[in-house]
């Protein structure tokens, strides 16, 4: 009996092994099968593969060949070694009229095209591809994905990874996608998109957790940057867009409205250093009307253009004194006013923060001035009024009377003539032109008018004095404010 069993074992086991065998044998390829065909099957042979080759080439392929050999007698059932078919192809271009022509040849609808990393059908690709027209067509006549629903997992050929829900065969619902380079994805899918709420890793150590829409960044999310900065806040199409909170790692913070990545509109900018800045931006940069508190307690407020201010402002020093009107690239130029804690004032041309060009200078005790300014001091042409009534009209320089100028003391006398550091210096003359003055002018009696040289602020070297009438009292040398030789009236000791 043990015998009979083993030699019917033997037996099924040889015919079980030889059917594995033929099972598994490589399949010859039907060109190289033409033992006695005809000459015209050899050529449906020929445009057959020649087909089959066409639609090996990767996509879009080349319509006007798939048609042409159609039209030659082409196999249209012949798909690529993937089954790939000519309705794939279809779907993957949109062509709704070639999509109808394959269904009524009968090609399947639901046909799987297989890849070592992905399975795919025909309304897989119209949806990806986004045509509308083709999709409808395909639903209409019975179409469905080609991957089951529920949870799964599906390999890519570049080495990303999905695994996670599907619905209609597409990502749907909850999943983890898996990039090649390391980075991955975990979170909601919509329609095959990432949509919802998700976190994104990168290989970096980047880091996203919040909305996504369409694959993008969108709605409200925080971004980790490995670097140690944070963005809280709105975005959009995987930009910075909207209102937000930017942290940066050295204590830095910006609070305000994005728009694709940078800084616009109203928002503060609160450095470490307590520095804050309250205004409008535009591209990253202070731009339009701003107010810059610095640490030191001072406060600039008005234009900006460029992160600078720029055009109209007013500028407080924690030292009590205010300028307002025109800046340039931070610096005080153009016309101004700026006021001391002291109460002086100016108001006039600036150039780099100096005062240069035209201007008027007040001081506390009523003095003003109405002139031309460089580097800060009175120069050019200028008129000085001093309070108790004098003034002088003329040249300046370094601060002080130089050149040819008029000055006019309260009572009356005038000295008209060349100065030099804010002294009588060179010629000039010097009259007391009030009538009922009885005084004359210093060592020359009766003397109402001098015209000679100065020297220090006093009559040195040749010089005329005349009298009331303009007669001619005296002419001869000076020294020391007196004449040198005998003048009317006086006697040589």
């Amino acid at each position: 009996m043990n015998k009979i069993c083993f030699i019917v074992f033997a037996v099924v086991f040889i015919l079980f092994s030889g059917y594995i065998h033929a099972q598994n044998a490589p399949a010859r390829p039907i060109s190289t099968i033409d033992s006695g065909k005809t000459a015209e099957q050899k050529a449906k042979d020929a445009v057959n593969d020649e087909y089959r080759s066409a639609l090996e080439t990767p996509s879009p392929k080349d319509m006007a060949l798939l048609n042409d050999l159609l039209k030659r007698g082409a196999d249209i059932h012949i798909t690529d070694k993937h089954g790939w078919s000519l309705l794939h192809e279809a779907a993957f271009q949109g062509d709704t009229m070639l999509i109808l022509l394959c269904i009524k040849s009968g090609l399947p609808v639901n046909a799987v095209s297989t890849t070592e990393s992905s399975k795919t059908t025909p309304l897989y690709w119209a949806i990806h591809n986004n045509h509308p027209g083709a999709e409808k067509l395909l639903l209409k006549n019975g179409a469905t994905f080609g991957i089951p629903d529920g949870t799964g997992e599906q390999e890519y050929e570049n080495g990303n990874k999905y695994v996670g829900n599907f619905l209609n065969g597409g990502k749907s619902g909850q999943g983890t996608f898996f990039y090649a380079d390391s980075s991955r994805y975990e979170g909601s899918w919509v329609k095959d998109e990432k949509s919802g709420i998700g976190t994104y890793y990168w290989k970096n150590g980047d880091r996203y957790e919040g909305q996504l829409e369409h694959n993008y960044l969108s709605g409200k999310g925080t971004f980790y940057y490995a670097s140690g900065n944070r963005y809280e806040g709105e975005w959009k199409e995987s930009y910075i867009n909207g209102y937000g909170h930017f942290f940066w790692k050295n204590g830095d913070e910006y609070e305000g409205n994005y728009e694709q990545g940078e800084k616009s509109g109203e928002g503060t900018f609160n450095w470490a250093t307590c520095d804050r800045y309250v205004g409008h931006y535009d591209h990253n940069k202070q731009s339009g009307k701003g107010s810059f508190y610095f640490e030191n307690g001072d406060i600039y407020e008005g234009n900006w253009k460029d992160g600078l201010e720029n055009g109209t402002g007013t500028f407080h020093w924690t030292s009590g004194h205010t300028y307002t009107g025109q800046f340039v690239n931070n610096e005080l130029t153009g016309q101004g006013t700026c006021y001391w804690a002291n109460g002086e004032k100016y108001e006039g041309d600036y150039k780099k923060n100096i005062r240069t060009g035209k201007g008027k200078y007040y001081w506390t005790n009523k003095d003003k001035y109405f002139g031309g300014f460089e580097n800060n001091m009175r120069s050019g042409k200028g008129t000085y009024y001093y309070a108790e009534g004098d003034a002088y009209e003329g040249e300046w320089k370094n601060d002080q009377k130089n050149g040819q100028g008029t000055f006019y003391w309260k009572g009356g006398d005038k000295y008209e003539g060349h100065f030099e550091n804010d002294t009588k210096n060179g010629y000039g003359i010097y009259t007391i032109t009030s009538k009922k003055a009885k005084r004359s002018i210093s060592y020359c009696p009766k003397c109402k008018t001098y015209k000679g040289t100065w020297e220090n602020g006093i009559k040195s070297g040749k010089g005329d004095c005349y009298d009331k009438k303009g007669s001619l009292i005296y002419s001869g040398e000076f020294s020391k404010d007196k004449p040198k030789e005998t003048y009317p009236g006086i006697h040589k000791s």
